[in-house]
This record gives structure tokens, sequence and C-alpha cells, in this order.
């Protein structure tokens, strides 16, 4: 073998083993690209199971401040039957009525009972109403009788004009179009419509 050809050869060996490496590397590089490319895998969320909690008593903390209350009512309270008094003397709409008892002792805030939101096992959303707005019902239904128009008046003015101070305990009074039948979650809003806090079921 002359000099040339020693040459040649060696050329080609180095071109051969370049081309090798090269097809390797090449390999590697698209192996990761691959798994770089590749999509992470989704992670599945389980929707919680409703829960009926209709028969239970619902409890908040706000402020400081704390509520109790039971969507199923309670007639027999002082103060629903004095609304309901109220409502029958001039044959008005009925209402359902939910007293929440609230302790404003450890308090920093005012509270009216703004407020509450149901939502049923079954996912339907239920807002409680204005009782100021059904007294003004009642009202006009009596104005032509000044003794149950006075009567309707002081009762609104006691029961639908709820104003709680902080250090203070008393019992607010909460009214739905229809009767609560079923509870799956509870929100409340002791001071206002932008506060809202989550309520508690507990047998």
């Amino acid at each position: 073998m002359n000099r040339h050809t020693r040459i040649a050869s060696a050329f080609a060996a180095a071109a051969a083993i370049g081309i090798l490496l090269a097809s390797c590397s090449g390999g590697a590089q698209s192996d990761q690209g691959e798994a770089a490319g590749s999509p992470a895998p989704e992670t599945k969320t389980t929707a919680p199971t409703p829960v009926e909690h209709i028969d239970d008593t619902w409890t908040f903390d706000y402020q400081g401040a704390t509520g109790t209350f039971k969507l199923s009512g309670d007639a027999s309270h002082p103060d629903v039957a004095a609304v309901e008094a109220a409502r029958a003397s001039v044959d008005g709409e009925a209402v359902t009525l939910v007293p929440v008892e609230l302790d404003n002792t450890a308090g920093t805030e005012s509270l009216n009972m703004y407020g509450v939101t149901v939502v049923t096992k079954d996912g339907q959303q239920i807002d409680s109403v204005d009782l100021a707005d059904k007294f003004s019902t009642w009202e006009d239904a009596a104005v032509d009788d000044t003794d149950k128009y006075n009567a309707l008046i002081d009762a609104h003015n006691k029961y639908a004009l709820f104003d709680l101070a902080p250090g203070a305990k008393g019992t607010a009074l909460l009214a739905f179009d229809e009767p609560v039948m079923s509870a799956w979650r509870v929100t409340a809003m002791p001071a206002n419509a932008f506060d809202e806090v989550t309520a508690t079921p507990s047998q």
C-alpha cells in the first residue's frame, strides 16, 4: 500500500466514524424531543357527592360572631308566631320563616342577617327573600284598616329591620317564598350582600 492509498483509507475510516457518531447523536435528540413534546397525563378531580342536611343545625362564624339555624324552621318560636299573626290579620301571602340565633358578644361588626343561599341536594339554588318586602305587601292590604295597618307597621319595624350591635345577642328572621325541603350547601351573609361565609351542618 503506497502513501496515497494509506491516506485515503484513513480519511474513509474517519468519515465512517463521523457518520456513526452523528447518527447516534441525532437519535438521542429525537428521543428527547419526543419525550419533551409528550403531553402530561391529565389529573381528574372527582366531584363531591351531595349529602342531604335539611334536618341538621347550620352554624357560621363572622367577625367574632356566631349564628345557628335550622332550615326546617320553628313555627313555635315567638318571633315566627308574631309575624305569622301579622300576616294572617290581612290574609297575606304565606311565607316561610327561619329564626337565626345570633351571638355577637365577641363580634366586631353590626349584623343585619342580609340573607342566605341554599344549594339543594339536586343542585337547585334557593335564596332567602327580604322580609321587609313581604311586610310592605301586607301593609298595602290593610291600608283601609288603621288598627291592622299600625300593628303591621310595628311588627315590620321590630322583625324586618333587624340590626344587632357588637356585644349583643338576638334573633333574626330569614324569609323564603316556599318551605326549604333540601339543603346540601349553605352560605350566609350576616352583615351585607358582599361578605359571604360558609355555614357548616351538624346533627
